[in-house]
């Protein structure tokens, strides 16, 4: 008979070695649950290099790159000739030797690539590509919009402070300030 049969029903004999390989087996199993967003999104990553240059280069924040990647995932549904515009755009940006949007944006010329421009900064501050009701969003939360005013206004929700942050106390009303 093994040893765990002998046992009496309940007790379970661990060694350490089992406990340090059973925790090892849950490290890995995180490490590679967190880095299957990012291996979902490698076939467009030849595209993503350049969509988060250009990106930078139009929108003076830090940008997340997950949302960089629900736009981009979008912007190509929708625009078949999406990498031509981004390497047109990054070449205008390189030949101005741009480090932000004002050093080329004047460069751009009218039509599908300043559309383009347009549109990509549109999608950081919103979160979505247009400005219909039936436009797909892909940020809410960390669309640049409220990243402006984040010491002032909450973002809306259900939540009164804010989409969340369920769990955090409100900001107490009273008193108001007399002036």
């Amino acid at each position: 008979m093994s040893k765990l049969q002998d046992l009496p029903l309940g007790e379970v004999q661990l060694s350490r070695r089992r406990v340090l390989l059973s925790g090892a087996v849950i490290v890995a199993g995180g490490l590679i649950t967190s880095a299957l967003p990012r291996l979902a999104f490698a076939d467009s990553s030849k595209n993503f290099i350049p969509f988060m240059q250009i990106s930078r280069l139009l929108v003076n924040h830090k940008l997340d790159d997950a949302v960089g990647q629900r736009m981009l995932a979008l912007l190509e549904l929708e625009q078949p000739d999406l990498m031509t515009n981004l390497n047109h755009l990054l070449a205008i940006a390189n030949a101005n030797k741009a480090q932000i949007v004002e050093d080329f944006f004047p460069a751009i010329p009218e039509g599908a690539l300043q559309q383009l421009a347009h549109k990509i900064i549109f999608g950081w501050y919103t979160g979505c590509l247009e400005p219909k009701r039936s436009a797909k969003a892909f940020a809410f939360e960390q669309a640049l919009t409220w990243h402006t005013t984040m010491d002032t206004i909450t973002i809306p929700s259900y939540g009164i402070s804010g989409p969340n942050n369920w769990q955090r106390t409100n900001t107490p009303v009273l008193p108001v300030p007399q002036f």
